[in-house]
């Protein structure tokens, strides 16, 4: 009986999860106002990126978001078309490009930045009833769920890759 109760207070943990990532799908698609300039989350995460690591290149970018350096490239041009960011010639390696922000890039980094700051501080005063333990219990769960989440993804991506060619999805 002890076990049943403690699995059904896991699936409650569960739909909590999945609530937690569907807001956070939400927030992700929702354009972004930072004082006026609108920005996608993709946007602003490459702000964030190039504003915390001056100097970075596409393929460090690329690694760190695992993205394909395509999928990067797109994005740092359309920032560099919006006058947001600009590459300089590497120095040491002709064919790298350090990208930095601009003037109005750094102001977007910027709002985004105390944005994110007001986000944060309002996750951490709501946990003020919690304990530091109680905090260090929950890091320990979710980093176990997280191992046991990246076994179903792996899981997937092997069952996906056996399919045969024109094998839909039922």
């Amino acid at each position: 009986m002890e076990n049943e109760q403690r699995y059904q207070l896991f699936m409650e943990l569960i739909d909590e999860f999945d609530r937690g990532c569907d807001l956070t799908e939400e927030y992700d698609s929702l354009l972004h106002n930072y004082n006026g300039i609108i920005l996608f989350q993709a946007e602003s995460q490459m702000i964030k990126m190039i504003g915390n690591h001056p100097g970075i290149t596409a393929s460090e970018i690329s690694k760190s978001f695992g993205k394909t350096g395509s999928a990067s490239s797109q994005l740092i041009r359309k920032l560099k078309e919006k006058g947001w960011v600009r590459q300089e010639r590497n120095e040491v390696n002709n064919r790298l490009y350090n990208l930095y922000l601009t003037d109005e890039g750094n102001a977007i980094y910027e709002n985004h930045r105390q944005f994110e700051e007001r986000c944060y501080q309002r996750t951490f005063h709501s946990l003020d009833g919690f304990s530091a333990e109680e905090i260090r219990t929950y890091i320990a769960i979710q980093q176990k769920i997280n191992s046991t989440f990246a076994m179903d993804v792996e899981e997937s991506r092997m069952l996906g890759t056996k399919r045969r060619p024109g094998e839909g999805l039922d």
